[in-house]
């Protein structure tokens, strides 16, 4: 049993033996193949160059238009008058309703006669204080009574004006929800209006990134209507709060829509553009890690390598500012920097 026990140790660690040799061979053929024997490292090497580099933080946005309101009764009254086309555009104090005005009229018109036979008699009593034949304090209450009937008439005057709906602002009219002749109650919606030839849109942004956020920097959206294309516009306002739920920050955007092809209420894709200048910029598979500094390996003139140590700044996904150790125009190892050292000599492989 001792023997058995053996001779089965001694075939495992020959097996083994065997095993580590086949793996040392294998290494040694691939070696062999990417030197040739004796010959050059065969690598992928690049050109540093100066780019751009853009710097975004995504979001997920919802289209709110410039200006928007419903439009509804003052009051309860018949309604005498409709110009409400859906998705019709109005100029600003185009008329769109119109409730029955007629009391309204006649008090303005009656204010208005005894207004004037106030004045009829107050210009009197002026003439004859001019000779003294009235007492001053006559006078004076007359002069009471117009200026309260001017205020009763500009009051009369005002609710006529509110019996007629007219558009604030150019914009575009909502679905109609009443029908001509109805009778309204007041606060009744009548119709909605959007300004939409700019497109506000409104998405969060996190805390992280708020020293870096002003007015002015570029917006970019997107929706799933209109595929890839995208809708250019800029920051126009921040709020001054932050969500203290989210940590997160709200920011207005205000996009060109002529077109008016977005609309109120639409989830938007949204990327702003943080940081856009000229950098040195590689790839991030040229970089070589150790402890706390970053090397890449830079090709000369005769296909030997030297480790080169650089300071990275920002990073994108793939690529990394490079604010140090290298210059434009310098040739560095991208691919195949594992298989490399300082003074080795590589063969350039395209592709």
């Amino acid at each position: 049993m001792s023997s058995s026990h053996s001779r089965l140790i001694w075939f495992i660690l020959a097996a083994l033996l065997c095993f580590v040799g086949f793996l040392y061979w294998q290494s040694q053929q691939t070696n062999g193949n990417s030197r040739g024997p004796g010959g050059p490292i065969a690598v992928k090497t690049a050109i540093v160059q100066s780019q751009t580099m853009t710097r975004e933080v995504g979001a997920i946005g919802t289209g709110i238009a410039n200006n928007s309101i419903q439009l509804i009764a003052p009051s309860s009254e018949f309604l005498i008058e409709l110009n409400v086309n859906e998705g019709q555009k109005v100029a600003q104090g185009e008329i769109i309703a119109r409730l029955n005005d007629v009391q309204q009229k006649a008090r303005v018109a009656e204010l208005e006669a005894v207004l004037s036979e106030q004045k009829r008699q107050l210009d009197r009593l002026k003439n004859l204080a001019t000779t003294q034949a009235t007492a001053q304090s006559l006078l004076d209450e007359q002069l009471t009574r117009v200026n309260s009937t001017l205020a009763q008439l500009d009051t009369a005057r005002k609710q006529l004006q509110d019996m007629t709906i007219r558009a604030p602002f150019t914009g575009y009219l909502g679905l109609r929800q009443v029908s001509r002749g109805a009778f309204v109650n007041a606060g009744t919606v009548i119709s909605t209006l959007d300004d939409m030839q700019q497109l506000r849109v409104q998405f969060s942004v996190a805390e992280r990134h708020l020293a870096e956020i002003a007015v002015g920097m570029p917006v970019t959206v997107t929706n799933v209507a209109y595929g890839n294309r995208a809708f250019v516009g800029e920051v126009s306002a921040i709020d001054t709060r932050l969500d203290p739920v989210t940590r997160s920050v709200t920011v207005h955007g205000v996009i060109n829509n002529e077109q008016i092809l977005l609309r109120p209420g639409m989830l938007l894709n949204v990327r702003l553009q943080l940081e856009n200048r000229e950098v040195l910029r590689v790839s991030e598979k040229a970089l070589v890690p150790q402890q706390n500094r970053q090397y890449v390996f830079v090709v000369d003139a005769e296909n030997r390598v030297r480790q080169q140590e650089v300071q990275i700044g920002q990073r994108i996904p793939g690529w990394v500012e490079v604010v140090a150790g290298l210059q434009e125009g310098d040739e560095i190892i991208i691919e195949g920097v594992q298989k490399v050292r300082t003074g080795v000599t590589i063969s350039k492989v395209e592709g």
